[in-house]
């Protein structure tokens, strides 16, 4: 009888420690990175990032990123350090048609939004490598009543495509985080560049 009890009372030592094992582990987890497309969660911000290959040196390089950065009519504030460039991106539209997307099967956070955020180019000998971080949207919204008045929205664009805590990216949002992602991608391109004389 005795040995019955010492037996049940280590299984339930045993039990107590295993669940105890799965809650520490399920504690730790969302403080797991989440990747997806290029994009990942980290110190609770959404990056994005993406290193693309370049044959040639670095000066030619560096000259080619101003060109790109240069041309484009949402980057402001650039400057430059001892590893590339940074800046800020302002009034972003993403090209949802060149997507294939329609106005009823995209959300109206990229199909009329404009962005904002913040970017590094970072150059190193035959590739250089973009990071945008603190993406926010700001989207029109039409207000339900009489006088039907638009409204503007803002947001983090983590808060709209990652589940309650950020443990994981919302599956409904996975096609538009793809259309996001080759979106600036192609923007970012050097080849896709329009050289300014």
């Amino acid at each position: 009888m005795v040995d019955c009890a010492y037996n049940m009372e280590s299984m339930l030592r045993f039990i107590a420690i295993s669940i105890l094992i799965l809650l520490i582990t399920a504690a730790a987890t969302p403080a797991l990175a989440q990747k997806y497309d290029h994009f990942e969660v980290e110190n609770n911000d959404l990056i994005w990032r993406y290193t693309f290959d370049y044959t040639g040196s670095t000066d030619s390089l560096r000259k080619e990123i101003v060109q790109m950065l240069k041309s484009k009519f949402f980057t402001f504030n650039v400057t430059r350090n001892e590893v590339g460039y940074m800046g800020e991106i302002n009034h972003y539209k993403v090209n949802c048609k060149q997507y294939g997307r329609t106005y009823y099967n995209t959300p109206r956070m990229y199909w009329d939004g404009e962005w904002i955020g913040k970017f590094k180019v970072e150059v190193v000998d035959n590739h250089y490598m973009v990071t945008i971080y603190a993406l926010y949207y700001e989207k029109m919204e039409q207000s339900i009543g009489y006088y039907r008045t638009e409204k503007p929205v803002k947001g983090r664009y983590i808060d709209a495509v990652t589940k309650k805590h950020q443990t994981a990216f919302k599956k409904s949002e996975l096609a538009n985080m793809v259309m996001m992602s080759v979106g600036l991608r192609n923007d970012f391109d050097i080849k896709n560049t329009v050289l300014i004389r």
